[in-house]
């Protein structure tokens, strides 16, 4: 095999191989992917509407957003005016912060304690008396 063979053996692969790939591409792109594009252009219009539909109701709560952020932000302020003016007021007198712990401490008990009721009133049923025939249910 001498050189002008072998540079024209290997100019015919590189045009093989070229034409080949690009006859792949164009395989893509005309079989696989055109499908593929129509389909999407066919939904453009239905998603263009839904956009401008969603821009005229969002737009809305976009403009609402900075007033709700300045109200919450109003609202936490004044909790935490309440809460510094209820520890001063604890710190003032030492009964109301008993009182507190009082009132917190029934509010757990009665919590507790009215699962506790609700769930033995359930067990119980109907075997209690009628009520006013006899001065105990048993």
């Amino acid at each position: 095999m001498d050189m002008k063979t072998f540079a024209e053996f290997w100019k015919g692969m590189f045009y093989f191989v070229a034409t080949v790939s690009l006859a792949t591409m164009l395989y893509l792109v005309v079989v696989v992917w055109q499908p593929l594009w129509t389909e999407g252009f066919q939904n453009f219009g239905d998603i263009s509407r839904a956009i401008m539909r969603l821009d005229r109701t969002a737009k809305p709560v976009a403009e609402m957003a900075p007033l709700m952020l300045g109200e919450m932000d109003a609202m936490r302020s004044s909790l935490i005016e309440i809460q510094s003016s209820m520890q001063t007021i604890e710190e003032i007198n030492p009964s109301v912060r008993e009182m507190t712990y009082t009132m917190n401490r029934m509010n757990w008990i009665m919590e507790r304690r009215m699962g506790e009721m609700s769930g033995e009133m359930d067990r119980m049923g109907d075997k209690f008396s009628p009520a006013g025939m006899m001065p105990f249910n048993w």
